[in-house]
């Protein structure tokens, strides 16, 4: 059986200014804000916790960079956002990169490049803990080599809370696992950068 998830409308996802050279996370569109989503980091909401259990799922990500600094590198990354059911039932502010970005080779200015990051997870409600596979990287027209991914990382997965035998409506409690968010990082400031991403979705394998 395999379960697709894809909350997060790739069409308002815009990162048109990308001052600085620290890891940055693709934010919402004013599009996006008025058409009701909640401004600050595109995320994408994985399905409920126990659903992933003791399942490997996929988290595929691929868009499009105008690459505009004549000596300008960028390091595509995907981050983690354990949900966190004490703070308004939605994720934390601040994500943990999956795995360490590495650059890719020199983009000329101008030209439109695209990106792609897939990379499977692991659940493990025994230890409350999401295991990090090694990723694919593509950018710019190359494969990147990643060489640090990130140790297993803390989640919550929700426990039942029904009664047994059941009486009445089963209300056990669950909630999502974790959000993720797509990172870039520029070796050079770039304050007209444009990337917007075509695809951003999980799939339980």
């Amino acid at each position: 059986m395999s379960i697709v998830v894809a909350q997060a409308p790739v069409a308002y996802s815009l990162m048109t200014s990308a001052s600085g050279t620290s890891a940055q996370v693709i934010q919402v569109s004013s599009t996006g804000t008025s058409a009701g989503l909640t401004a600050g980091a595109f995320t994408l909401v994985s399905p409920s916790s126990n659903l992933l259990n003791g399942r490997l799922f996929n988290v595929t990500v691929t868009g499009w960079i105008k690459a505009h600094g004549a000596t300008q590198t960028v390091a595509p990354g995907l981050q983690i956002l354990p949900w966190n059911t004490t703070v308004a039932g939605g994720p934390t502010a601040s994500g943990t990169a999956t795995f360490t970005p590495v650059a890719s080779g020199t983009l000329t200015a101008g030209t439109f490049y695209n990106f792609n990051i897939s990379q499977d997870f692991f659940g493990d409600a025994s230890t409350n803990t999401l295991t990090c596979k090694a990723p694919t990287v593509y950018a710019a027209g190359s494969s990147i080599s990643i060489v640090s991914t990130a140790s297993a990382q803390t989640v919550a997965f929700a426990s039942a809370s029904q009664t047994e035998p059941i009486n009445g409506v089963n209300n056990t409690t669950d909630y999502p696992l974790a959000s993720f968010a797509v990172s870039f990082t520029n070796s050079v400031s770039d304050t007209v950068e444009t990337i917007q991403l075509t695809q951003f979705s999980l799939q339980v394998i």
